[in-house]
């Protein structure tokens, strides 16, 4: 009985396990994403993103060079002086809920005093290579709501008032479902195709019904009359969730990518185990009836007379 109960009770663990691991995102291999470009400059005094002025900032973008939906994109960068002695690490996450396959996402590297080897800022100045890999991805069935567009003709436009690069655009809602918080990506490159800036706005509206449209206006973080002068294009990205899927929110800052927690306990987890339960209960319940109910063997035989 006790092994036929300890087989019961594996099988409800394997059960369960294997429903939990079956509706959870995966880690996959960090090759299904790589660094596309980057470029590096000193937080300004004016910067709203980095931890203070004065760190060393690296933006960049990576691509989903693979045929799986990644739901977290992990980006680290290791600044070195010119004789390939470490100054900083520091890591953080592509900047977008789900990136689909040959799609692009920015990230933001904030180097700050306390990922240096000196706990201080002293060697900013010092820095002459900067190495950026991309060091984990995750696998994920997610995706997002699609039908969020920005129309192609006269969907979007750049205009500089006082020397500040700002994007003006809309967004229209071209499906049948309710997109919920949408908010925008923005990514500005040089003439050379190198990213060189990027920003987020706030959420649009907390809710986007179809047929319906937005405005959005966007302006690159850190922004400077410098890098102003040195933005060529720009790339657009719209984020949202349907109102029927996930609640996350985006972060505050690019240092950590806005994912969707995956630690939710399924339904389909909830079922299995307590279909598993009431068999188990069943079982046991089963086996101490038959257990009562069974008589006892019948006692051995007298032993043979003495001649």
């Amino acid at each position: 009985m006790k092994k036929i109960i300890t087989m019961v009770i594996i099988a409800a663990l394997v059960l369960a396990a294997f429903s939990v691991l079956s509706t959870q995102s995966v880690k996959a291999a960090a090759s299904e994403a790589t660094v596309v470009s980057y470029s590096w400059y000193t937080a300004p005094s004016n910067t709203v993103i980095a931890s203070e002025a004065g760190d060393l900032i690296v933006v960049g973008e990576v691509e989903n060079v693979g045929s799986n939906i990644l739901g977290n994109v992990t980006v680290e960068g290791i600044a070195f002086n010119s004789t390939g002695q470490e100054l900083a690490k520091t890591t953080t996450q592509a900047f977008v809920y789900d990136t689909l396959p040959n799609q692009k996402a920015p990230f933001y590297l904030d180097f700050t005093a306390a990922s240096s080897t000196t706990d201080d800022l002293n060697w900013v100045s010092s820095v002459s290579v900067v190495s950026v890999t991309v060091t984990s991805v995750t696998d994920t069935k997610d995706s997002q709501y699609t039908n969020l567009t920005i129309p192609k003709e006269g969907g979007s436009y750049s205009y500089i008032p006082n020397a500040t690069y700002y994007v003006v655009g809309t967004i229209v809602n071209n499906g049948t479902q309710v997109a919920q918080d949408p908010w925008v990506v923005a990514t500005f490159y040089n003439s050379n195709g190198t990213v060189i800036g990027l920003n987020f706005t706030d959420y649009l509206a907390s809710s986007l019904n179809p047929g319906n449209a937005i405005r959005f206006f966007a302006s690159p973080a850190d922004d400077t009359s410098q890098l102003t002068s040195e933005i060529a294009t720009y790339a657009l990205t719209v984020d949202s969730l349907t109102l029927s899927n996930s609640t996350s929110q985006p972060t505050s800052s690019p240092t950590a990518s806005p994912s969707k927690s995956t630690t939710q306990f399924p339904t389909l987890t909830i079922v299995v185990v307590v279909v598993v339960i009431v068999v188990v209960i069943a079982a046991l319940m089963f086996l101490r009836k038959r257990q009562k109910t069974t008589p006892p063997p019948p006692p051995p035989p007298p032993p043979p007379p003495m001649p």
